[in-house]
């Protein structure tokens, strides 16, 4: 019975190979192929009926795998001397007439047995094809009839799918386009088992919309993150599910992760409301909703830290404040995987942005704390510099780093004071945004408790 593999490594091997079309290449590992694409394609037979023609289909399209970083690898039960002999004997006498990728031996059965294509009783592997990723993981299998071959132009239609992240079409060719994903996407659509609504963001990774959730009847805010997001949608899924755990009323619910229908996709609460940056560009905010909103956030991010969990893109465009005046952190994880920061070109205003080397992310610097700036890995400290700069904002009705380009906000960053800030600031924020803002992380000797309880007890004295 085949296993289902996908999304999972693909079982490792090291077996025989033909000295075609490589003559100095003995053995063919999984290990290899790291870093580009593999497809695999078991088969029965040497010097039989229909394996001749997929394989020799396989081999005329190789430059197309090629110029897709893929490369083609044959397995079968067969001796490697029986490989050599069928690859070197011409058409006409039942051989392949040389082959433009190796043909491996799995002699005992075990590497076929691992991919779940082994036929015990006549000591064969059925026709599977798989593919595998750069990363090693399975991302399409298929298993076929002994006597059904493969076309190669459907393994073509697969990998250019999987590669791309677009949507496939029945009849694409090679030559053809793919689906744009978001040509299905906008109100009045069916996404998977969500309503699209209406169009309610778009940011450098994704767009959200207020849709339906047609099988639990409630409103969602759906998250569908772009082809060309700079993070691996399998990176933020991770994230997102990790996240999906916290359970606190300051931190939006998530409520489902998938990428089943072809693109990466978070469902998360909806919340009837307006962004921190909105409400504070509404009108001034008065003492008594300023301690609420920033008692509130420092109390997701309370729960979050001690998840483990770091937010490292903490700013007033990730915090909602709803009607009713309840505070939601948005966006955890989906930034926190900074590790280097990179200076994208200037464009004509001498304005630059941010881009991570690696995985990618961008945003403007004016909440990063100095480490980051300096390109380390965000941590909790990091938080509590960002929600010393929120907290700045709120009390000021300003940014506290905002002014010039990216180079010189960064600098002001690093070279912080925050005496003068925390002067700026103004009770009862003063001695809170004095620690929060301290540039050496080392020394911001609060955490998000204790800024909670700093701020409960300033609640209980007003």
């Amino acid at each position: 019975m085949p296993i289902t593999f996908v999304g999972n490594p693909a079982p490792l091997f090291d077996l025989p190979r033909t000295r075609l079309p490589d003559p100095r290449r003995e053995r063919v590992r999984l290990l290899d192929y790291k870093g580009r694409w593999l497809v695999v394609v078991f088969y029965p037979r040497d010097f039989s009926m229909v394996c001749p023609t997929e394989l020799s289909a396989l081999s005329q399209r190789s430059e197309e795998f090629a110029a897709m970083n893929c490369d083609l690898l044959g397995i079968s039960c067969d001796s490697v001397e029986l490989h050599d002999r069928w690859m070197t004997t011409s058409k006409s006498q039942g051989g392949l007439g040389g082959l433009n990728f190796p043909l491996a031996s799995d002699l005992d059965g075990k590497v076929s047995e691992a991919y779940g294509v082994f036929e015990p009783r006549q000591n064969l592997a059925v026709r599977g094809t798989f593919i595998v990723d750069p990363e090693g993981l399975i991302q399409y299998q298929v298993v076929h009839s002994l006597s059904i071959g493969r076309r190669s132009q459907e393994v073509l239609r697969v990998l250019s799918a999987l590669q791309s992240g677009g949507l496939c079409r029945e009849d694409w060719m090679t030559d053809g386009s793919h689906l744009d994903p978001y040509t299905i996407l906008g109100p009045g659509n069916i996404f998977s088992h969500y309503y699209m609504e209406s169009e309610i963001g778009v940011g450098s990774f994704a767009r959200v919309y207020l849709a339906r959730d047609l099988q639990l009847d409630r409103p969602v805010a759906l998250k569908v993150f772009k082809r060309d997001c700079p993070v691996t949608p399998s990176t933020v899924l991770a994230e997102a599910r990790s996240v999906a755990a916290l359970n606190h009323p300051n931190i939006c619910t998530i409520y489902a992760v998938d990428d089943t229908a072809g693109l990466p996709v978070i469902a998360m609460e909806y919340i009837q409301g307006r962004s921190l940056s909105h409400r504070m560009r509404e009108s001034e905010m008065r003492m008594d909703e300023r301690l609420s909103v920033a008692r509130q956030i420092a109390g997701g991010m309370a729960a979050a830290h001690d998840s483990g969990i770091v937010h490292g893109d903490l700013k007033p465009e990730n915090i909602m404040v709803g009607h009713d005046g309840l505070v939601k952190v948005l966006d955890f994880g989906l930034a926190r995987r900074i590790h280097r920061v990179n200076l994208v070109d200037a464009d004509e205003t001498g304005e630059l942005g941010l881009a991570e080397s690696g995985d990618g992310v961008f945003g403007t610097p004016r909440y990063l704390a100095p480490e980051q700036t300096r390109g380390e890995p965000a941590t909790f400290a990091s938080d509590v510099f960002s929600l010393g700069a929120v907290f700045y904002e709120m009390a000021t009705g300003r940014p506290a780093f905002a002014e010039g380009n990216v180079l010189q906000v960064m600098d002001r960053i690093r070279n912080v004071d925050p005496d003068a800030m925390a002067s700026e600031a103004g009770e009862p924020f003063t001695p809170l945004i004095r620690n929060m803002l301290l540039p050496d992380p080392t020394a911001r000797d609060v955490d998000m408790r204790r800024i909670v309880a700093e701020i409960d007890a300033v609640c209980e004295s007003v």
